[in-house]
């Protein structure tokens, strides 16, 4: 008895936190500004972030992490892509291929004002989002 009220407990316990960890999700919505937070430098091709110019770029590269095929169609030209310095900022303009990338407008660097697109999984975890928008 005293074991299945234990394993009930614990149970609870777990399903609270999945609850509550799914809360803390940031939600990513069009017009939010986001820093470029980890080490990158514009410079150094090997340790640099980026953006794509076209948004299938961006996607083949999002599939190829995920499944783990790194087939020629995933290849990208290195001159379709935009390099970054840490501290540069990006506006969110609106999602693409089922929110796995979203367009985005560069606002700092010398290609600033420009269109390019970012994976989503970078953005969460290269970016800390610096202002929120006060749609609803």
């Amino acid at each position: 008895m005293f074991k299945n009220i234990i394993i009930f407990t614990s149970f609870i316990l777990i399903i609270s936190f999945e609850i509550n960890a799914d809360r803390d999700e940031v939600v990513i919505e069009k017009g939010q500004k986001w820093s470029l937070e980890k080490r990158s430098n514009k410079l150094s091709p090997a340790n640099s972030k980026v953006l794509y110019f076209f948004s299938t770029d961006a996607y083949n590269t999002y599939y190829a992490r995920i499944f783990s095929d790194w087939s020629s169609m995933t290849i990208v030209d290195g001159r379709n892509l935009v390099r970054l310095n840490t501290g540069d900022q990006i506006e969110v303009i609106q999602p693409r291929h089922q929110s796995k990338v979203y367009e985005v407008k560069l606002l700092s660097g010398y290609e600033k004002n420009r269109k390019y697109f970012v994976i989503k999984e970078d953005l969460l975890n290269d970016y800390k989002l610096i202002e929120k928008t006060n749609e609803t």
